[in-house]
């Protein structure tokens, strides 16, 4: 019996040397596991910014225009009833001059950067609609893509950067008989979404143009595609109050896509602006983007308990 003891303590020690071995492999294993865990979140937390920003961009771009066009209606809508009346009666006057013309000239729609904008030394159309001196004259809205743009004069690349341009030599957007306001807008910019969408308007969607505290209706009854040199396709028709926008479309941007509106009035042919269908595509992307991110958060928040939070080899508890 005691030459037992010493085998004994011996094959203790053996036992507590494995287990101690297994520890230290159970260790380096978890440690290891963690660390491709860690670099597997890191990956995807930065794919999904990645995949995201170019939309988050975007959706930034668009809050700040969105503000821009609402500053613009909301200083208009400031200015005494006579002297908003006074701008309308000017800008319907400067209208039928522009009829009467036959349009001889109609600002290139053609947006290549080296322009730097349409009748830029022509002081009356500078003039006509201007909110407190400066180039806007309005705001259009179209619910059903989330387009909500000032309406500068002039279709500039310094304008069409951050917001929609009037077409110069096209009629003042205030609406009457014998009438076609073109409005201009950038498509594809990464910094801003503005005429991106044009192409999803169908027949029939609404959309407004508020100018001077008054908000026009206009429901599209036509959509074409044309060549950039066919200004016919922008002219005035007589008896009709029409808006086009247009935006450049094709490979290349070879092409101009007009979709045109037809004056509607409210409510009973077209609805109130805040009654009409609304862009749920937008809505469904800002869901995904939010939960996309609340599901990274969470999970990156599980991992840093697992890793921080607990011990290994099971003796979070204190015991052997």
């Amino acid at each position: 019996m005691g030459t037992a003891a010493p085998d004994v303590w011996e094959t203790i020690a053996e036992a507590v040397r494995d287990r101690r071995d297994r520890d230290r492999r159970a260790r380096r294993l978890l440690a290891r596991s963690r660390m491709y865990a860690a670099a597997a979140l890191a990956c995807l937390i930065v794919g999904g910014i990645l995949i995201c920003m170019p939309r988050i961009q975007q959706l930034i771009g668009d809050r700040t225009v969105d503000r821009q066009a609402r500053g613009v209606s909301q200083s208009a809508a400031m200015f005494p009833s006579s002297s908003r009346q006074d701008a309308i009666r000017s800008a319907v006057a400067y209208n039928e001059r522009l009829y009467r013309s036959g349009q001889p000239q109609i600002g290139e729609p053609v947006f290549d950067g080296k322009t730097k904008g349409n009748f830029e030394g022509d002081d009356e159309y500078r003039r006509q609609l201007s909110v407190n001196g400066l180039d806007a004259m309005g705001e259009l809205l179209i619910p059903k893509i989330s387009v909500d743009l000032p309406i500068m004069h002039g279709a500039s690349q310094d304008v069409l950067e951050h917001a929609a341009g009037h077409l110069a030599g096209t009629s003042l957007p205030v609406g009457g008989r014998s009438t076609r306001a073109v409005i201009t807008g950038h498509s594809n910019l990464r910094g801003a979404t503005l005429f991106t969408r044009l192409g999803e308007l169908d027949e029939g969607d609404p959309f407004y143009i508020k100018v001077m505290g008054n908000t026009l209706a206009y429901r599209v009854n036509d959509i074409r595609i044309v060549s950039p040199t066919d200004t016919k396709a922008l002219k005035i028709r007589k008896g009709r109050d029409e808006v086009t926008l247009l935006t450049c479309t094709g490979q290349g941007n070879t092409l101009r896509l007009l979709v045109t509106g037809e004056r509607n009035s409210m409510p009973d042919q077209a609805p109130l602006p805040g009654d009409a269908p609304s862009d749920t595509k937008q809505a469904i992307v800002i869901s995904l983007i939010v939960m996309a991110g609340v599901l990274i958060s969470g999970f990156a928040a599980c991992r840093s308990r697992d890793v921080f939070g607990r011990h290994v080899g099971g003796h979070g508890n204190g015991r052997r």
